[in-house]
This record gives structure tokens, sequence and C-alpha cells, in this order.
């Protein structure tokens, strides 16, 4: 599978920007109304107070559109190396992490918990951008998807951070295996989206057309960044 995936990089994207590819957990929570600041405060006084591991980084999403099948409020996202996540387990598994957890439990269920890589990241520079549209597919052809999304972004250039990945851990029957995701600068870019140009909707439409042979589309969610540590 390594060496499959290595090919497949290989082959779809060897004329875009690659940067290294990195490992992600997502938690998503149900906030109780009215406990948004006590979830806030709880992941402050965490992992505001921890050594983390170079090069990870934490965030707390609020969920602005989703589709009726999606029961989460919030997303905790943690992302980085493998080898750093897998450090960053250790210490949340410590008796402060115990206590932490047992008080946001008070405020907040959990709903879901997935973890997967990327296979493309670009724009890095705007990662930091608050606002994020996520979409996700059962897709049965990796190597066709890929092939069609980088024929579909080099019609259709993406501004914001651009990620592809796959999720490995958690998924659901529903078999969600690849996603993208894109980051917006601010609330009116994110509702602006879309293609303008007759080249551009032309490529998105070729896109759809050509993936739902072998792929199903799973739906798509818009966030806000609350916070990040």
């Amino acid at each position: 599978m390594k060496k499959y995936f290595s090919l497949l990089l290989l082959f779809i994207f060897s004329n875009l920007l690659i940067a290294q590819n990195i490992a992600f957990e997502q938690v998503g929570i149900s906030v109780k109304p009215g406990s948004g600041s006590q979830v806030v405060s709880l992941m402050d006084e965490f992992y505001g107070n921890i050594d983390k591991p170079e090069g990870v980084n934490i965030s707390l999403n609020y969920v602005n559109f989703k589709a009726d099948d999606i029961d989460v409020t919030h997303f905790i996202t943690i992302t980085g190396s493998v080898d750093a996540l897998a450090e960053l387990r250790e210490i949340r598994g410590g008796d402060k992490y115990g206590l932490y957890n047992s008080n946001m439990l008070l405020h907040a269920k959990v709903i879901s918990s997935i973890a997967g890589t990327t296979l493309l990241r670009m724009n890095l520079e705007k990662a930091g951008e608050p606002m994020a549209q996520v979409w996700r597919w059962n897709v049965d052809d990796p190597l066709n998807f890929g092939n069609e999304f980088s024929s579909l972004i080099k019609s259709f250039p993406q501004i914001g951070y651009l990620s592809l990945g796959q999720f490995t851990h958690g998924t659901s029957m529903k078999g969600e295996s690849h996603y993208v995701y894109m980051s917006h600068k601010d609330y009116a870019t994110a509702l602006g989206w879309g293609p303008k140009t007759p080249e551009q909707q032309e490529a998105f439409l070729k896109f759809q057309k050509n993936t739902s042979k072998y792929s199903t589309f799973l739906g798509s969610l818009t966030m806000t960044r609350v916070k990040r540590w």
C-alpha cells in the first residue's frame, strides 16, 4: 500500500508544489448550549500549558454549515508528523489529561474520532486562514480520482491552503476514504467560493462527472476556527 501511494503521488503531482505530508486526528464534539467558553477555557488550561512536540498544531473549529447527518457542533483537530502525534498521545495519556477529559465531558459529547494522512498540500502560507471547507468521498479508484483532481486544480486553481488526503481510522459505514480541505481568508470569501469563468465551470463539471463513475460524494461542511494552540 505504501508503494502504491508513493507511485500515485509521483504520477499525479509531479508538476505541482508538494509539501511534506502530515497526519491528523480529529474529534467531533457536540457542545452543550452555553458551554462554548468553558470548552475553550479547558483547552487553554491543558493544551496551553504543555510542551507540544515540534510541528504539532491543535485547533478548535466551529461548524457553520453541515448536512443533517452531521451531529457535531465543533471539531478538535490535531496535525503533525506521525512521530509527533505519537509523542503527543503519551502526553495526553496522563492524569492531567484525564482530568481535562472528565471536565470536557461535562460540557460536550464526543460524537466521532477519526484519523488520516494528507496526500497533497499546497499554498502552505495560507494554512492559518480562519475558515475552511471540507468535502468527503468514498473512492474506489484512488489513482483516477487523483488524476481528475490534478486536472481540476490546474484549470480551477485555489488561492487558499489546499489539501487532498485519506481517512485511515474511524471511518463510518458510509466508507469515506478521501477528503479535500480548502481554507478561506474570511466568511465572504467562503460564501462566494465556486467556479467563476466558463473554463472553471467546465473543469468542475468534468471532475464531478468523471469521478462519479468510481466514487460517491458524501457531503461537505464549512468551519470557522475558534482558537489554535
